[in-house]
């Protein structure tokens, strides 16, 4: 991270030093001379270049952040695609009642729902697929507890909480929500 602001920083003073220049120049020079106007021309220019390169700052520093987050998403849909496969072979081996690899079938058929919810973080957007990680990460971890008969019945309302809540932030982080509101 220390790289990339000393980049933006080294970018910055080069393009103020094009500003500098142009400057220099333009103050050498009478508005009568002809080469007056190609030198505001210039400094214009690298003005408008500075300010292109600084909007996009913001965005640069977030990058780094924002692959982070969808990693970690990515990881937590493999785990969660990882527990339903284990549930359906405990299933398969009678470990546990045969009705949970319907339920293991159906979380993977959501893993790859998931996975397109969450698919392209938008810009200041990263933290909800963080979250969303986090949440379909503790789904991922009662399922199992459920089926083994550790957690009590009633605790169904989380995974199905944890479920709704990771695919609406997934959804947000990425704006699908909005894109389908545009078709």
């Amino acid at each position: 991270m220390v790289e990339l602001h000393d980049e933006i920083a080294q970018e910055v003073t080069g393009l103020q030093a094009e500003i500098t220049a142009a400057l220099q120049v333009l103050d050498s020079l009478d508005e009568d001379d002809p080469q007056y106007a190609a030198a505001f021309a210039r400094l214009v220019q690298a003005g408008n270049a500075l300010l292109k390169y600084e909007a996009q700052v913001p965005a640069r520093l977030e990058q780094p952040h924002l692959e982070v987050s969808a990693r970690s998403f990515t990881v937590a849909l493999w785990a969660h695609a990882a527990c339903a496969v284990l549930l359906g072979v405990a299933a398969g081996l009678d470990w546990i009642s045969g009705w949970w690899a319907p339920l293991a079938l159906v979380q993977l058929i959501g893993t790859s729902v998931f996975y397109t919810a969450g698919e392209k973080p938008l810009p200041g957007k990263h933290r909800q697929l963080r979250h969303a990680a986090a949440v379909l990460g503790v789904a991922s971890v009662a399922v199992p507890l459920l089926a083994f008969g550790v957690l009590p019945w009633w605790v169904w309302l989380l995974p199905l909480l944890c479920w709704a809540s990771s695919y609406g932030l997934a959804s947000e982080a990425s704006g699908a929500d909005a894109r389908k509101a545009k078709a």
